[in-house]
């Protein structure tokens, strides 16, 4: 007699998922998952997804041919879409994230307490749990930044530091449906508004008024409003600065209560948000969503695992009777890029095409399920420089056959795809910036350096498509732009993640490039014509510059020029008229340490400098002061000169008596005031002198002396340690 069979109690919750059965996937807020058998119960029957069931019960349609009628003509992406919170099948981290952002309103809204975390078990050594203390507080991981920002303290509303929640990423994955189903699991009455279609900043002004300061009086029981914004991203700059200034509005019953202005009791009054806000978008870096990405929470959608999808189909092709393999289903979220709204799509045409079978070389074949999406830059450029992953494929599609595994795909494959992604992209330059930047910083096995010059090549042959294009107005030759970036994939691409770097380099060498033609044109501009006519400036920065800045750096003593021997003032003759003619002299900078220096004006050294070589000789600052003052002085004598040559002689000495005439009305007034002051103070020694050499001889004596000179001295009694030098009259005159 054979031994009886021993039966053991089924284990609710496993760490794996059960080989036979329904389950449900639960995860803690440690991060461990877990899975929950689903038993049926014996006096319902119902449907083991129960999704069916609940859009039956909302339709309240009755009968076999009303059930039929009615499933049949509503799509399967709302027949099957989530019902609650553990339907979901967006990444487990972003639901949690948004779930404890909106109950951080809970406060506010429904008047709840905030509960205190608390901290988790410390099960490690003391040593461990320092070291790891050490490296948090170095390195942050992404899900511990949004930890820390969940955990802020609240505001004096009671309200979180965020008061907007902002979604993104690529269309099809269930953003919005995430944000309903959060909503109304939180316990609120979701309002959703679509920001590209109000397009009037008025309409969308009192949208968000109505939805975030009423409830709703349409159940028994009265809810909160939690308004969702769809595609914000298409919303114009004054409907974004609307909700910026809804977020940063203050309580204004304090200035209505002070009764300092009677208008501002007229206007109406504009109540602080006290209801949370949930946008979405599809690109994030949307010019007008720059003010937005910095008051708002920030949550990036990822992909939906392809399992987790796999399975959810397999679920609506079971129910529907069609037969699908899970490879097949695998190849058809490839396909779609992961896109739920996309599979869901495909399967319910094939289905209302009478097709009950599906293998992978229809999913192949059909071109349904496919959408000309644009991807952004960084994602195009990772798929440049990485091959694509391995993945493993059943063999003849057998569901219990082996498995082999796929390679890279084949060069033909792999360059209609970089092609196609490069075509929908659209920004040429600013990917191809992107490629020159990054393409010497990854992995290559190229010890002679031919991958390198391969492209560079390539480079130099888009740059000339591109001036073809631009210059000749050729744009039949643009077909031929994207094989540069196919060209990179061949050589370049890696196995391993590429570290992408946004370009900059293009953006630095222009305006180094305006910079330094703006400085040589300058220098230019003012060259008198006889130097200006036999250079350029080509020539000055292939041929003279370099030579010029030596000449102009001679070996001079700081000293005053009047100790120069003859050869030292002929060489700094020399260099002024050197400095004047190419337009050149030192101008007084301060720099940001607050010390004083000359530099060159304008400014061309940094034109012929080259990192790698030795600096050239610089000047002392006496030297350069003294250069500057003198070469001031001298292209003043020039204008003097210059005009003299051009007024006539008997002009000239007219002048000189009338300056002459009007220099002596003026002096011999100042001297009246002189001789004024010098008879008051020397009153006394005028009294003395009265007996001998008569009444108020002193005073006369002192207005001719002063009255007949044309030339005046003042000297000052004391010790002076000023620098001397040599006065002459024509200097004065």
């Amino acid at each position: 007699e054979s031994p009886k069979q021993v039966t053991t109690a089924r284990r609710h919750a496993q760490k794996r998922p059960p080989a036979i059965g329904d389950y449900i996937t639960v995860t803690d807020s440690m991060g461990n998952r877990v899975y929950l058998n689903k038993k049926e119960d014996k006096e319902k029957v119902s449907d083991p997804t129960k999704l069916l069931a609940e859009e039956q019960t909302d339709s309240g349609v009755d009968g076999d041919s009303g059930e039929d009628e009615g499933l049949s003509s509503r799509l399967w992406v709302d027949q099957f879409s989530p019902q609650h919170y553990t339907d979901l099948l967006s990444d487990d981290f972003t639901n949690r994230c948004l779930l404890k952002w909106l109950k951080l309103w809970d406060t506010v809204v429904f008047g709840r307490e905030r509960k205190p975390r608390s901290a988790p078990a410390d099960v490690r050594s003391n040593f461990t749990n320092a070291q790891n203390q050490n490296q948090s507080q170095r390195f942050k991981t992404k899900s511990q930044m949004t930890e820390e920002i969940l955990e802020a303290e609240l505001d004096q509303y009671k309200r979180p530091k965020f008061k907007v929640a902002l979604l993104s990423g690529p269309p099809g994955l269930g953003k919005t449906t995430l944000a309903h189903i959060i909503a109304k699991h939180a316990g609120y009455n979701v309002v959703e508004i679509n920001a590209s279609d109000d397009r009037s900043a008025e309409l969308f002004q009192k949208r968000i008024d109505t939805a975030t300061q009423m409830k709703s009086v349409l159940g028994a029981n009265e809810k909160p409003n939690c308004l969702i914004i769809d595609e914000i991203d298409g919303a114009p700059a004054a409907a974004i600065n609307i909700l910026l200034a809804t977020l940063n509005r203050k309580d204004s019953r304090e200035g209505e209560e002070s009764g300092v202005n009677a208008l501002k009791k007229k206007k109406k009054k504009q109540s602080v948000l006290l209801r949370p806000i949930i946008c979405i978008c599809n690109d994030l870096y949307v010019p007008a969503l720059r003010p937005l990405r910095q008051q708002a929470f920030l949550l990036a959608f990822p992909q939906t695992l392809p399992s987790r999808l796999a399975q959810r189909l397999a679920e609506i092709t079971r129910r529907h009777g069609m037969k699908a393999d899970t490879g097949t289903l695998m190849a058809l979220c490839e396909k779609t890029d992961n896109d739920i709204r996309a599979c869901i799509n495909t399967l319910q045409f094939l289905h209302r095409r009478g097709q009950k079978h599906l293998d992978q070389r229809s999913v192949n074949s059909i071109s349904v399920g496919l959408k000309d999406q644009n991807k952004g830059l960084f994602s195009v450029w990772q798929e440049i420089f990485q091959l694509p992953r391995l993945k493993r494929k059943r063999i003849g599609g057998d569901t219990f056959g082996g498995f082999d595994e796929a390679g890279p795909k084949d060069g033909a494959q792999r360059l209609q795809h970089i092609l196609h992604l490069v075509s929908s992209n659209g920004e040429h330059e600013k990917l191809t910036q992107g490629l020159y930047d990054n393409f010497l910083s990854m992995k290559l096995k190229d010890p002679g350096m031919l991958g390198v010059c391969a492209g560079l090549d390539w480079m130099c042959f888009s740059d000339l498509l591109n001036e073809c294009v631009l210059h000749g107005q050729n744009y039949s030759l643009m077909r031929y732009f994207p094989f540069l970036p196919a060209a990179f994939h061949h050589l370049y691409a890696a196995n391993s993640v590429p570290r992408i770097n946004y370009p900059h380099s293009h953006y630095e060498a222009f305006t180094k490039t305006q910079h330094t033609k703006n400085a040589l044109l300058a220098m230019l501009n003012d060259i008198p014509p006889a130097v200006q006519s036999r250079i350029s400036i080509s020539c000055l920065c292939l041929d003279i510059l370099s030579l010029l800045l030596e000449l102009i750096s001679p070996k001079l003593r700081p000293v005053n020029p009047q100790l120069y021997s003859t050869r030292e003032k002929q060489q700094l003759y020399d260099l002024i008229d050197t400095m004047i003619n190419y337009n050149l002299t030192y101008r007084q900078d301060r720099t940001p340490e607050g010390q004083y220096t000359y530099v060159l004006e304008p400014n061309v050294e940094y034109v012929v400098h080259f990192p790698g070589l030795p600096p050239r000789r610089q000047l002392t600052y006496q030297v350069k002061q003294l250069i500057a003052r003198e070469t001031e002085l001298e292209r003043m004598r020039r204008v003097e000169r210059a005009q003299q040559k051009r007024n006539p002689q008997k002009d000239q000495e007219g002048k000189k008596t009338e300056v002459k005439k009007q220099t002596s009305r003026n002096h011999q007034q100042r001297l009246e005031n002189i001789v004024k002051q010098t008879v008051v103070e020397s009153r006394l020694i005028s009294l003395l002198s009265a007996g001998e050499d008569g009444k108020g001889g002193g005073v006369v004596h002192i207005g001719k002396a002063v009255g007949n000179s044309d030339v005046w001295f003042r000297f000052n009694e004391g010790v002076s340690n000023a620098v001397r030098r040599n006065v002459y009259i024509r200097e004065l005159l």
